[in-house]
């Protein structure tokens, strides 16, 4: 039950003691009608759609940043755009894995653990959102569990790019911020007969084909393309395949 209920049940009944004590019974029977009439409107305006709560409190703006997403980055360019709000939290126990992944053997884990150390520093010189690392700590073992059970004990968000922390965060009723799933609904609508200018990089997989790429990293294949490997060519699309890891985009060369 909500502490702040039960508190606010407790003053009630003693106001209630009080009025009997130094008013009689008929007052006492007065202020329990006008209890009895605030909750009755409130079921009125509930059903009308207008939700009161008397005992509601405002949920807290914290973002709580997990491991993979300082690990990503990006996190550093939403926060400068201003599309984010509130106060930035990032737990002491995600600062001390990245530093022992920063001194790692392995060079992968090694510049995963420095990119997020880096992150938190820029987050701490950031001027556009407060930013805490806070020291809370649980004997949970998976770094992950300890995320959601601090934004449990904040009342917060998570920022995360990690799919298990969106499936958990929402099993926990947590609300959950996936920088992977913010990408994609930015990717910019690509529809077949579009014409795109695409710099050729390389020989593709099947015979005269070029590959390029869009500025968000989405494959584009290009019938004929092997001969301009190396220049910028104006193509247009032909179609465009949906896979698990992205878009592949097929195109051939605009001839004037």
């Amino acid at each position: 039950m909500n502490l702040i209920f039960i508190i606010s049940l407790a003053a009630i009944v003693a106001i209630e003691v009080y009025i009997y004590i130094k008013y009689s019974l008929p007052m006492l029977i007065l202020s329990l009608a006008l209890i009895f009439l605030v909750i009755l409107l409130e079921q009125i305006l509930k059903k009308m759609g207008q939700e009161i709560d008397i005992f509601k409190t405002k949920k807290k703006d914290i973002k709580i940043i997990d491991e993979s997403a300082l690990i990503d980055g990006r996190i550093i360019d939403i926060i400068n755009s201003r599309f984010l709000s509130g106060t930035i939290i990032v737990p002491k126990f995600i600062v001390e894995k990245l530093q022992k992944m920063s001194n790692s053997n392995d060079t992968i884990e090694k510049a995963n653990g420095r990119r997020g150390l880096d992150v938190i520093a820029r987050l701490g010189e950031n001027d556009k959102l407060p930013f805490k690392i806070v020291n809370n700590d649980y004997q949970e073992p998976d770094i992950n569990k300890k995320v959601i059970e601090l934004a449990k004990e904040m009342n917060a968000d998570i920022i995360t790019t990690d799919f298990n922390v969106n499936k958990n965060g929402a099993i926990a009723n947590i609300s959950v911020l996936n920088i992977a799933d913010l990408a994609v609904s930015l990717k910019p609508i690509i529809l077949p007969g579009q014409e795109l200018n695409i710099f050729i990089m390389k020989e593709g997989k099947e015979r005269d084909q070029g590959v390029g790429y869009l500025d968000d990293g989405t494959m584009v294949v290009i019938e004929d393309g092997y001969n301009y490997i190396g220049k910028k060519m104006d193509v247009i699309v032909q179609s465009i395949l949906q896979t698990s890891s992205g878009r592949i985009i097929f195109t051939k060369i605009k001839f004037h």
